[in-house]
């Protein structure tokens, strides 16, 4: 054997394994991107049903104040009946908090996080 070879080899190894460690670091970068993609698409979703839900409870609770005012009594009473459901509402959310939401929403997120992608992919 020659001793050119042998430098031959150890030199195309050595750049073969820079390249490997280049792309298995590109390949973690592109890993991050979709993930905090996903997340970024998931908060975004989120916070668009939640103001979505926000008007539709608002609306919705003014069309019961004017309804009960027209077809029972004072606007008034309808304004607290309406105050008395959202208590109750936020103490019932604020007890099961965990359940409704924070079990689900840590669930989702180790989801996208923790995902495994097929080698072969």
């Amino acid at each position: 054997m020659a001793p050119g070879k042998i430098s031959d080899n150890v030199s195309m190894l050595t750049e073969n394994v820079k390249d490997y460690v280049n792309l298995r670091i590109d390949l973690a970068k592109l890993i991050l991107t979709e993930k905090i993609a996903k997340l970024s698409a998931f908060f975004l979703l989120a916070v668009i049903f939640f103001i979505l839900a926000m008007f539709l409870l608002l609306f919705l609770s003014i069309f019961f104040v004017f309804w009960f005012g027209d077809e029972f009594g004072p606007t008034w009473v309808g304004a607290l009946l309406v105050t008395a459901f959202y208590i109750i509402s936020g103490l019932f959310i604020y007890y099961r908090r965990h359940q409704l939401f924070i079990n689900p929403l840590v669930s989702h997120l180790t989801n996208i996080l923790m995902e495994d992608k097929d080698e072969n992919e």
